[in-house]
C-alpha cells in the first residue's frame, strides 16, 4: 500500500470518528434539553429523523419539528427496487439542491435558538435555585431572630 491511499484511509477514519463524537454530543444535547423543558429523557434524541423533528419541537413547537422533517425529505430522493423494478421517488435536482440548502440554514438556525433557549432555561433555574436557598437561609435568621 503506498502513502497516499494510506494517509486516504486515515482521513476517512479520521472523519467517520468526528462525526460519531458530533452524532453523540447532539444526541446528549437533546436529551438534556428535554429534561429541562419536560423534565424527562428521551429515547428520540438518539433516532436519526426522530431528533431532528425533537429539536424543532423543543426550539419552537410540534409544527416546526414536522417542517424540518418535511424539508430533510424532500431534499432526498427514494430509491425503491422490487425484483427489477426500480421507482426513483424525488423532485427536479435544481429543487433537491435548493431545499436542501434551505433545510441546512434552517437546522443551523434552529440548532443555535435551541441552544440559546437551553442556556436561558438553565440560568432561570440556576437562579431559582439561588433565590430558594436565599429566602430558606433569610426564613432561618428571621426564625433565629424571633426566638431570642
Amino acid at each position: 500500500m503506498d502513502e497516499t491511499s494510506t494517509f486516504l484511509y486515515f482521513c476517512i477514519a479520521v472523519v467517520i470518528v468526528m462525526l460519531i463524537a458530533l452524532y453523540i454530543a447532539f444526541a446528549v444535547f437533546l436529551n438534556n434539553f428535554n429534561k429541562k423543558v419536560t423534565g424527562t429523557s428521551t429515547v428520540m434524541s438518539w433516532i436519526p429523523f426522530a431528533n431532528v423533528y425533537l429539536l424543532g419541537k423543543l426550539t419552537f413547537n410540534k409544527d416546526a419539528g414536522y417542517g424540518l422533517i418535511a424539508l430533510f425529505i424532500l431534499s432526498g430522493t427514494l430509491r425503491l427496487t422490487f425484483d427489477r423494478t426500480t421507482i426513483v421517488l424525488s423532485l427536479p435536482n435544481v429543487l433537491q439542491v435548493i431545499l436542501g440548502a434551505v433545510f441546512a440554514g434552517t437546522f443551523i438556525a434552529t440548532l443555535i435558538f435551541g441552544l440559546n433557549k437551553y442556556d436561558k432555561i438553565s440560568t432561570n433555574h440556576q437562579n431559582n435555585k439561588k433565590k430558594k436557598t436565599e429566602k430558606h437561609s433569610e426564613s432561618k435568621t428571621n426564625d433565629e431572630t424571633f426566638e431570642n
